[in-house]
């Protein structure tokens, strides 16, 4: 319905399309009509404020709906089955499903079958290590290897989400799970069944016509590839060492908001995703605050995880600070749930480790990446 416009380390702009434009004006032409009387008006504006919401966001709601099902489904089933230490491992294998945006068919298969790839992968490489205990240096060291890698596939291929953020954050989110001597074969098992389910869901979707939907992707040249690749291991590198140094217990935070600022391609792109980090991660935490003053049971807390999921799309192009203040709590309490242990000390270590990683993302990339990045793709969130 809405023509979007993306550019790397800019959110989502839309517009109407001229349909929706000269509904809105007809719209706006009959409130203001001297005819129409007040009580008529004030009875009718919140059915139109409705309305103009729906339009403006409806490229945003299709897809928030599918990832919210493709998470609730599987999310229900093992709330009902008393599982809900595994939602942690339906959370990530729902992301798949936000790499199904592209309105044809085939393409959107290729798109989610990609993302999958990178998604499964990760996760699995993390949960086959998780009962190595992995921290410190080999946590910071798959991090760098899972970054490095998915940038460069997703630069090549255009994918959307871009960046390496999802892949970097599901091997160390579930590679440090504590899961005692044996890797977590159940929660394996649903990782991948919810994100097969989700690349289902994608290619069971309809769009409307490619062009009301304004999604195009340039191809990107392998020298800026390569280039910007580096830039994630650099960083990353740096920040973890700095992260290792200073005893940070849950590493994956500094090296994923370290991850964050590298999806701009300009210093001052870098500076706002970075702001956007930063503000929608306390954020997050206020809410999960007041969410824990009322001493939810483990059944409320599931239910919550599988409602945050669907703001956390529906805003994640369009306001990602925004978008980050409902997935901070999604994560942090499918952590809680995955490892009751862990407590109120997540959250410091969650502030603590976006803070420094999206302060040293910023200025290393500063120092290596001088000049402007040319913009090829568009899409890019982590």
């Amino acid at each position: 319905m809405g023509y979007l416009y993306q550019t790397r380390g800019e959110n989502l702009g839309s517009v109407c399309c001229p349909k929706d434009s000269e509904f809105v004006v007809n719209l706006g032409r009959s409130f203001l009509s001297p005819h129409l009387a007040p009580t008529l008006r004030s009875k009718l504006s919140p059915i139109a404020n409705w309305q103009l919401f729906i339009i403006s966001h409806s490229p945003e709601i299709r897809p928030a709906l599918r990832v919210g099902i493709g998470l609730a489904i599987p999310g229900t089933a093992l709330l009902l089955t008393g599982r809900v230490d595994l939602l942690a491992y339906a959370v990530f294998g729902s992301v798949v499903g936000m790499y199904g945006r592209d309105p044809r068919r085939l393409q959107r298969l290729k798109n989610q079958l990609l993302g999958a790839a990178l998604m499964l992968c990760a996760g699995i490489c993390g949960i086959a290590m998780a009962p190595l205990g992995l921290h410190g240096w080999a946590l910071l060291a798959g991090g760098i290897f899972w970054a490095v890698l998915s940038s460069a596939v997703a630069d090549h291929h255009g994918l959307k989400p871009g960046g390496a953020f999802f892949p970097l954050f599901a091997f160390g989110a579930l590679g440090t799970l504590p899961v005692g001597e044996t890797p977590a074969i159940d929660g394996m098992i649903a990782f991948i069944a919810t994100a097969l389910f989700s690349i289902l869901l994608g290619q069971l979707a309809r769009f409307g016509p490619a062009g009301e939907h304004g999604v195009e992707t340039l191809s990107m040249p392998w020298p800026n590839i390569l280039r910007r690749s580096a830039t994630y291991l650099v960083v990353i590198f740096v920040a973890g060492a700095i992260g290792i140094s200073f005893q940070v217990e849950h590493l994956q935070w500094t090296m994923a908001g370290a991850a964050v600022p590298l999806a701009a391609g300009h210093a001052r792109g870098r500076i706002k995703r970075g702001a956007h980090r930063i503000a929608g991660t306390l954020a997050g935490i206020g809410v999960l605050l007041g969410l824990q003053l009322l001493e939810p049971s483990e059944l409320i807390i599931g239910c919550c995880i599988i409602l945050l999921m669907f703001p956390t799309e529906a805003y994640m192009v369009r306001n990602y600070g925004l978008a980050l203040s409902f997935f901070t709590p999604l994560i942090i309490l499918m952590l809680q749930l995955a490892n009751p242990f862990i407590g109120a000390q997540m959250m410091w270590d969650c502030a603590m480790g976006n803070l420094l990683g999206v302060v040293v993302g910023i200025l290393v990339a500063a120092v290596i990446e001088r000049r402007p990045r040319q913009q090829y793709s568009s899409g890019a969130i982590g």
